[in-house]
């Protein structure tokens, strides 16, 4: 039978020219280690879409989200991938690298791709961890956080856009997500006019309930408060609030 306070030992290895040189060695008890791959598997917990089956992103496939992916060698950086394992089996600090890098490619990549389920579950882990912030699985409609709320807002903004234009191909997320991740005062205020114009275009039920919503987001932003510039930490909040934002609105035409 499988005691879980057994001894175990990890040993990691990484090559060097023709030697191998100990990149960690851990000790501790197959429990602690399994307790601690749980703890990063809740954290990484995040709504999905419904064709994302999986409950759980194997390390690699985390760690490739950091790549280009034009990249002739779509592998992560050896010593980040070292320093992510090490994160992971020990319950310590994610490293900063792997955020970065994939704020990264958020703000270098277009489409669908641009922000997937591993990406955001990844901010939240990190946020959660490193920053000691609460962020819930899926769409927090009580959060009052301002990076958070002006997610949801440019989410609202881009589906009044889709429903007004059901042609379109490309949306404000291709031409304004970054600036407005990173600048949202300089760039909100020509969004919310051009929202006025698309709500037009629509009928009177989805025009009453979208314009409900965003007044209901805009009511709880105070105008003097919006900033001029949002930090990475900040832009990941962002990017999360967006994130859950969409996946509520596709939660609700798969109910249809």
């Amino acid at each position: 039978a499988i005691s879980y306070a057994n001894p175990f030992y990890i040993l990691g290895l990484a090559p060097n020219a023709a030697r191998l040189s100990v990149r960690f060695f851990l000790q501790g008890s197959f429990g602690e280690f399994l307790e601690n791959l749980a703890l990063h598997m809740e954290q990484m917990k995040i709504v999905r879409p419904s064709w994302e089956t999986r409950s759980n992103v194997p390390l690699w496939e985390l760690l490739r989200e950091t790549v280009n992916p034009n990249a002739k060698v779509k592998m992560a950086s050896p010593i980040m991938a070292g320093a992510m394992l090490r994160a992971v089996l020990t319950g310590g600090k994610y490293p900063v690298s792997v955020f970065q890098n994939i704020l990264l490619r958020i703000h270098a990549e277009q489409g669908e791709r641009k922000i997937n389920a591993r990406r955001a579950g990844f901010l939240k882990a990190y946020l959660m961890r490193n920053r000691g912030r609460k962020i819930a699985v899926a769409l927090d409609e009580n959060s009052t956080d301002v990076a958070y709320l002006l997610g949801r807002w440019f989410a609202v903004l881009e589906e009044v856009q889709e429903k007004a234009n059901p042609e379109i191909k490309a949306t404000i997320r291709d031409r304004f997500f970054n600036s407005a991740c990173g600048t949202p005062a300089y760039v909100f205020p020509f969004l919310q006019k051009l929202s006025l114009h698309h709500l037009k275009k629509l009928e009177m039920a989805p025009r009453v309930y979208l314009d409900k919503k965003l007044s209901e987001i805009m009511g709880k932003l105070d105008a003097k408060d919006m900033p001029r510039h949002l930090p990475l930490e900040e832009q990941g909040v962002f990017i999360l609030g967006y994130y859950h934002q969409k996946q509520k609105r596709y939660e609700k035409k798969e109910e249809k």
